[in-house]
């Protein structure tokens, strides 16, 4: 059954479109996205293989991870009103990423096949597919300064504020060390650092942040966020929406 308007407006948004949508974009996003339900593990998208096509999520959190038991790292969380696929589909290349629920997921599945007729035929949604791929080659610049930072402490703050969605950061502390690559103790004495200073709250298997300029603050500092030395780089949360 064909979907919503209402549906293909938030497919156009998660795909970066910041244009106003013509209807005809709108009326083949209606007809071809498939509503998706995933389990918690789930996969999404499995490591060495091309994805089914490009996931919107509508709600839960998907995982982005590469490496398998021990040595695997999550590098992204998928929230909300955010994508996943269009570079491996576009690219051609499959993707080294394992991609599963990490809750239960409410998502849109645009299938590989219609996908790429459309994109060969559409100048309107290469275009919007453009927008989109730009921000993302912001996103991963950012969240690679985010873990080349020498202080813990800033590689915190800057990817506390790159999973931020609504004041929230909606992952647990394992999986927050996992993508700035410490240990849990010593994520673990950073956060408390923060909450004593009241910039964020510690609640279960989520971070409520309570400051963001404070925050935004210490992701720019050169060396201990103490000394309140900053950079002349751009603000984090400037650009922590590029995805």
């Amino acid at each position: 059954m064909p979907l919503t308007f209402a549906n293909a407006r938030f497919a156009v948004r998660a795909l970066g479109g910041r244009r106003r949508e013509e209807r005809a974009v709108l009326s083949t996003l209606a007809e071809q996205l498939c509503a998706r339900q995933l389990r918690v593990g789930e996969d999404l998208c499995s490591p060495g293989q091309r994805p089914p096509g490009v996931w919107i999520i509508q709600d839960g959190i998907a995982e982005v991870a590469v490496g398998v038991g021990a040595d695997r790292c999550v590098v992204q969380t998928l929230c909300r009103g955010e994508a996943f696929g269009v570079v491996p589909l576009v690219s051609g290349r499959w993707t080294p990423c394992h991609v599963q629920a990490a809750t239960h997921v409410s998502a849109l599945l645009w299938p590989v096949r219609e996908f790429l007729a459309q994109l060969e035929r559409d100048p309107v949604l290469a275009r919007l597919l453009l927008d989109g791929l730009a921000d993302r080659v912001v996103d991963s610049r950012v969240r690679l300064s985010a873990v080349l930072a020498s202080s813990l402490e800033v590689r915190v703050a800057r990817m506390l504020l790159l999973e931020e969605r609504d004041g929230v950061v909606p992952v647990s502390q394992a999986t927050l060390a996992s993508m700035i690559g410490a240990s849990r103790p010593a994520l673990n004495r950073v956060l408390r650092d923060f909450q004593r200073d009241h910039a964020i709250e510690l609640q279960y298997r989520r971070i409520q942040l309570l400051d963001l300029d404070r925050l935004d603050d210490l992701a720019q500092s050169t060396t201990e966020p103490t000394r309140h030395e900053l950079s002349q780089g751009p603000r984090v949360r400037q650009l922590h929406r590029c995805r």
